[in-house]
């Protein structure tokens, strides 16, 4: 990959990794091949690769088999964690043979370059860590940002420096941008996206989403033809985002959230994100996420979380998944998205629940050959004629 160690080139194929806490974040990239020959051509992939920006953060890239199969982004710790967070990171990696790391520091604060880079301890530490578990890391670089131009620096040799290319005219840049990843200047730009709508507008949609349920109740509505109806819906307003150019109406959006509150209907809608209206699916769950109320939130949260995973948006499906749990704690389409996270599953993997829900005969059926009744014992017996 880099000539801190040796030049190398691997085939870039990326898929989601676990996000272990609230300060690290695993990401998924573009699944075609690529070369990254330099730290330099590392540092500018990272905005792509994560979805922003990255600042003040360690960022490790752990390879298998010439490919990269993990990507993690945390904030930089305080200087007296460091053993703790690279013990944390090594237990991670445990028990997978065959892997080496790339470590990136991006910023850190004060240093003296090119003697003394900043964050050195922690990258030391880091590497006797992963070491510990059989994880050699090949190449650990600093840079001060991941913009055009910035410098950057080897910790393992001295002379061995260089600067960060522009990251928007990178293949792997354009291949993102091909496959409909969004670069956000920073994390906090790229969470802003799922901002709930304020609060007088959520109110108005929860009160109209509490009269739907009433009047379900009363009349007993939800039978096999409702759940057609709202799965043709959803359907319906999937192919409208296309070209719809003004926000959804509270009434639209109350009937959206509660037609999706139905699995069946939500289930049903996975397939959509394989669907000739993929990129509109994911647009009106983006504008759901943020126009729900609680608990509804979830629903268009987590088939958010699905799109953006199948697609390699890491970034964009850990936050919609922490929105769908905020929504509904224990939620559990994204209980099993996140526990595919945490165990490497590739987006090709997890596609096939939305393949299998394309191929699906998802229309309820009644029962052809309903019971007999059976007559209360105080019933009285029929006259006899």
């Amino acid at each position: 990959m880099a000539n801190c160690a040796k030049r190398h080139s691997i085939g870039l194929q990326w898929w989601p990794t676990p996000d272990s806490s609230d300060k690290i974040n695993a990401m998924t990239t573009p699944t075609k091949p690529s070369h990254l020959r330099t730290p330099g051509d590392v540092i500018a992939a990272l905005p792509y690769l994560l979805g922003f920006h990255p600042a003040d953060s360690l960022v490790l890239l752990v390879l298998e088999g010439g490919s990269i199969a993990q990507t993690l982004r945390l904030d930089l710790p305080a200087t007296r964690n460091d053993r703790r967070v690279a013990d944390e990171l090594a237990l991670s990696l445990r028990g997978r043979p065959h892997t080496h790391a790339v470590a990136v520091v991006v910023g850190g604060g004060r240093g003296d370059p090119p003697e003394l880079l900043p964050r050195e301890h922690l990258v030391e530490e880091l590497t006797a860590s992963l070491g510990y578990v059989g994880v050699r890391v090949t190449c650990a670089a600093w840079s001060p940002a991941t913009a055009k131009g910035s410098p950057w620096l080897s910790y393992h040799d001295l002379g061995d420096q260089g600067v960060v290319p522009d990251p928007a005219t990178t293949t792997i840049a354009a291949r993102a941008v091909a496959q409909g990843l969004v670069t956000h200047r920073d994390r906090e730009t790229l969470a802003a996206t799922l901002t709930p709508d304020p609060p007088e507008a959520l109110s108005r949609r929860s009160a109209l989403l509490d009269k739907a349920a009433a009047e379900a109740e009363i009349g007993e509505t939800e039978d096999s033809a409702t759940m057609v109806r709202h799965r043709t819906l959803v359907k319906a307003e999937v192919a409208r985002a296309r070209s719809r150019t003004n926000p959804l109406t509270d009434q639209e959006v109350a009937d959206l959230a509660y037609a999706l509150s139905d699995p069946w209907v939500r289930d049903a809608s996975l397939a959509d994100a394989i669907s000739d209206h993929a990129e509109a699916a994911e647009r009106l769950w983006i504008e759901l996420t943020r126009a729900s109320p609680t608990p509804e939130r979830a629903e268009p949260a987590a088939l958010l979380a699905f799109s953006a995973y199948i697609r390699g948006d890491g970034a964009l499906a850990l936050m919609a998944m922490d929105r769908a749990e905020e929504a509904m704690p224990g939620h559990r389409l994204t209980v099993l998205l996140r526990t595919a996270l945490e165990n490497g599953m590739p987006p090709s993997t997890v596609k096939g629940l939305a393949e299998r829900a394309a191929a699906a005969d998802w229309i309820p059926k009644p029962d052809p050959d309903p019971p007999l009744a059976t007559p209360h014992p105080d019933t009285p017996d029929p006259p006899t004629p």
